[in-house]
């Protein structure tokens, strides 16, 4: 796995779902944005799934979304 599919604590093992059906979700996202892009995407998940977290029954598998999609932007930043 490549350091977008592995997450380093899967709270739910349904979770794996950025590498669907062989197709590296986020790699084809990050090609065809600019870096700018990617970034503003990334933080777009992170206010989505920040927002219904409470509003939803999958409070944990948005916990760990929110988590993935942080340390993401985190290793874009640097």
């Amino acid at each position: 796995m490549d350091k977008y599919t592995q997450i380093d604590t899967p709270i739910d093992p349904k979770s794996r779902y950025y590498d669907h059906g062989g197709i590296e979700t986020l790699d084809i996202l990050k090609a065809k944005l600019t870096p700018e892009q990617y970034e503003g995407f990334l933080l777009g998940c992170i206010l989505k799934y920040a927002c219904r977290a409470n509003h939803k029954d999958q409070k944990a598998r948005d916990i760990e979304k929110i988590s993935f999609y942080s340390t993401a932007l985190r290793r874009e930043a640097r």
